[in-house]
C-alpha cells in the first residue's frame, strides 16, 4: 500500500493562508489610521447636514478595522498551526499496510477548501473509502448514527459527539468533490476507527450507519461492505481520484 501525505499542498496552504491574513491585518490598520485622521481633521463641520453620518462613517472606520485586525489575528494562528500530519492517520496507515498492496493509496490528513478536513482516504479498485479516527477510550453503544457511553455500570450517557454523522458529512462532501469533476461513479464509503483496543474501548454495535471497528479489525471488518468488491474502478481512475484529492 502506498502512504502519502499532501504535504507540500498544506504547506502552500497556510503559506497563502497567512499572506492573505497579512493583508487583512493591514487594510485594517489603514481602515484606523483613515478614521483617526478624520477625527482629527475634520472633513466636514459640525454645521453641516451631513456631520452626524460623517461622525458614524468614522466610528465605523475603526471598529471596522479593529476586526479586520482581529480576523487576520484568528488566520494566522490558523496558519501557524496547520497540521501538517495526523499520528492517528499514521497508526491506521501501518494496520492497513500488513493486508493490501501496491495498488491502494492512502492519503492521511486530507485538507481541502471544497472538502474541509479528513483525518485519511483509502483510494483502490473497490473505490474511496473514507476513515474518521478516533483515539477516545470507554465503553460505547452506536446505532445507526446515535451513540452513548457508558458513565457507570448502569448509567448511559448520550454523546453529543458522533463520529458515525461526521463520517457520512465527509463521505458525502467527497461525493460531491468527485461529481464536480466529473467522477460521480466513484463509490464513497466509509468507517470509524477507533484506534485504542479492548479492554481500555469497547464498543457495541446495532446495525450502525457506517462499520465501526479497531485496527487489528480492518482485515476482515471491511470485507461486507468496502472489500466486498475490488473491481469497481479501474487503476487510471484510482490514479486520476488520488491525483485530485493530493494536489
Amino acid at each position: 500500500m502506498q502512504n502519502i501525505v499532501p504535504a507540500r499542498s498544506l504547506a502552500r496552504r497556510s503559506r497563502n493562508l497567512l499572506l492573505g491574513a497579512v493583508l487583512i491585518i493591514l487594510l485594517g490598520i489603514l481602515l484606523i489610521v483613515a478614521s483617526v485622521f478624520m477625527q482629527t481633521v475634520r472633513l466636514v463641520v459640525p454645521s453641516n447636514p451631513n456631520y452626524s453620518l460623517y461622525t458614524f462613517a468614522t466610528s465605523a472606520l475603526a471598529w471596522l478595522g479593529g476586526l479586520l485586525i482581529l480576523l487576520g489575528i484568528v488566520m494566522v494562528i490558523r496558519a501557524v498551526t496547520w497540521k501538517r500530519d495526523n499520528i492517528l492517520a499514521q497508526q491506521i496507515a501501518d494496520a492497513l499496510d500488513d493486508f493490501l498492496d501496491k495498488k491502494y493509496v492512502y492519503i492521511r490528513n486530507l485538507s481541502r477548501f471544497a472538502i474541509g478536513y479528513v483525518d485519511a482516504v483509502l483510494v483502490g479498485p473497490p473505490g474511496v473509502l473514507v476513515f474518521r479516527i478516533t483515539q477516545k477510550g470507554g465503553t460505547f453503544y452506536n446505532k445507526g448514527q446515535y451513540w452513548l457511553k457508558q458513565k457507570d455500570k448502569d448509567d448511559w450517557q448520550s454523546l453529543r459527539w458522533s463520529p458515525t454523522k461526521e463520517c457520512v458529512d465527509d463521505i458525502k462532501k467527497i461525493r460531491e468533490f468527485l461529481a464536480a469533476r466529473g467522477l460521480e461513479s466513484v463509490p464513497v464509503f466509509g468507517v470509524v476507527v477507533f484506534t485504542e483496543e479492548a479492554p481500555e474501548t469497547r464498543v457495541t454495535l446495532e446495525n450502525p450507519t457506517v462499520p465501526v471497528l479497531q485496527p487489528r479489525e480492518l482485515s476482515y471488518g471491511l470485507v461486507d461492505t468496502y472489500l466486498s468488491n475490488t473491481k469497481r474502478i479501474d487503476i487510471p481512475t484510482v490514479t486520476r481520484v488520488v491525483n485530485i484529492l493530493y494536489e
